[in-house]
């Protein structure tokens, strides 16, 4: 691996520079963790951690927060960590007092070894501070523990381990996984949102599933989702050619390969950060992994030997609330993901039906499930790639995928078709021959003359005023 030019050149940046400036006699600050990483590894690095020996690091962010007239949090004041938030909050300053008496030591209690790499930025100190090998394993895209204790100290590193894995395309060393196997119950003494958080950005990443089977493997899936374990006992049957829970990571690895051959459109909006941060693709994924959560309690084996999970869409839907609610994830990200593992079966089952009640069924399909829709055909897809059973032939799979395309299509199509549809009622209008305040039954009204609109049932204004009558009767029915 060639060293990324930019880390020779660390002192000369102006935020270090005036950092420098701006420590005390005597004050050594050290570059270190995740920043260093990505620079050799020429990543996108927002982010900088600092280690600092000479000065209280929560005193010298205050300090650094009121130079750069950014934002100052105090993140742990008992270890002397603190953030400064930049003001145009792209990347934020982290400071840590120094572990140990020197530099060396506070790398030694670092997580793995491509994390335990410094940098003197004041240039007092010439090259990289790398006494654990972190440069040959970046070199050997391997994710090493330092010690099998630094793991016991933070359990929270074990998962860790999977998340660098997947978000770097690296491997997991062998001696690393057996410390993380042996203490895999340690996981549990973590706090939920510090997994929360380690879970997305593992999800976020574009190595996901692979890291999902091996966390199966030694069983810290199960440690983490207690909930899943139950899978491990449902066969592969005729329509499925894995067991459950092998299944669901699949369903998980074909999201990951279909979404590079998306439409542009489909992979912006999963690209998207609607709140925490959190990159929609990584709640997508996770849907994906939940999707068939329904499945254990609703088996049955028929008389004929056949497997059936009769309504596992609604009945997983509903049960996995608990789960994600245990997880700390938000109300709209509940809402989103229980919603995509409901109608994950739909659009295959629209798909099955007879050509004359296709079209009206597609448009109701996109109008009940909403902005969610491609991500509910994507999961459709995934789903169909991943159950391979005897009575799955090619021709089956390969129908199905390019069905589920047109779908994705159409609706694009109808959102395009919606923008430039006139506008033939007003919401006032609306409510006032429905004789009903602002609100959501309003909303669906005009949602679903859109779709009239769209399927070419209504073209004129009193079309649909006769819609909106008739509408104000099917629900008073």
């Amino acid at each position: 691996m060639n060293m990324n030019s930019d880390i020779n050149n660390i002192e000369n940046e102006a935020i270090n520079k005036i950092l420098v400036s701006l420590c005390a006699k005597g004050t050594q600050l050290y570059l270190v963790g995740g920043y260093i990483r990505d620079l050799i590894l020429d990543r996108p690095c927002y982010d900088k951690d600092y280690a600092i020996i000479g000065e209280k690091a929560v005193e010298f962010a205050k300090k650094a927060a009121e130079f750069f007239n950014g934002y100052y949090v105090v993140l742990d004041k008992d270890f002397d960590i603190a953030r400064v938030i930049m003001p145009d909050k792209k990347y934020t300053l982290d400071f840590a007092g120094c572990v140990g008496q020197n530099i060396y030591e506070d790398l030694e209690r670092r997580d793995y070894t491509i994390n335990a790499i410094g940098f003197r930025i004041d240039g007092k100190t010439s090259g990289l501070i790398d006494p654990h090998n972190g440069m040959a394993d970046l070199n050997n895209r391997v994710v090493r523990a330092i010690s099998e204790q630094n793991l016991i100290d933070d359990p929270l590193r074990l998962l860790r381990a999977f998340r660098f894995a997947a978000q770097l395309n690296f491997q997991i060393e062998n001696k690393t996984l057996d410390y993380i196997k042996t203490h895999k119950s340690l996981i549990n003494r973590v706090s939920v949102e510090r997994i929360n958080l380690e879970l997305t950005k593992l999800f976020e990443s574009h190595h996901t599933a692979r890291n999902l089977y091996l966390m199966k493997d030694i069983e810290l899936l199960d440690e983490i989702l207690p909930e899943m374990s139950i899978q491990r006992k449902i066969p592969p049957n005729l329509h499925h050619h894995l067991g459950l829970l092998d299944h669901s990571i699949e369903t998980v690895r074909q999201i990951e390969n279909n979404i590079h051959d998306m439409p542009q459109w489909v992979r912006e909006r999963l690209n998207q950060k609607p709140a925490a941060n959190i990159e929609l693709i990584s709640l997508f994924k996770i849907a994906g992994l939940f999707h068939d959560f329904g499945k254990p309690s609703t088996w049955q084996i028929d008389e004929l030997g056949r497997h059936r999970f009769i309504k596992h869409e609604e009945i997983g839907a509903d049960q996995v609330v608990e789960v994600l609610k245990r997880l700390r994830f938000s109300k709209n990200a509940i809402k989103y993901m229980t919603k995509i593992i409901r109608y994950h079966l739909y659009p295959s089952q629209i798909l099955k039906q007879d050509e004359e009640a296709t079209e009206k069924a597609i448009f109701r399909m996109f109008r009940k499930i909403g902005e969610e829709t491609p991500e509910v055909i994507l999961l459709a897809m995934a789903d169909r790639l991943s159950a391979r059973g005897p009575e799955i032939s090619e021709d089956i799979v390969n129908n199905n995928i390019k069905g589920l395309y047109w779908l994705l299509a159409k609706y694009k199509e109808s959102l395009e078709t919606q923008e430039a549809l006139p506008k033939l009622l007003s919401g006032h209008e609306v409510m006032k021959m429905l004789n009903l305040p602002r609100g959501p039954e309003i909303g669906r009204v005009i949602k679903a003359l859109k779709e009239a609109q769209i399927s070419g049932d209504i073209t004129t204004k009193e079309e649909a005023i006769n819609f909106v009558k008739g509408y104000e009767y099917k629900e008073a029915e």
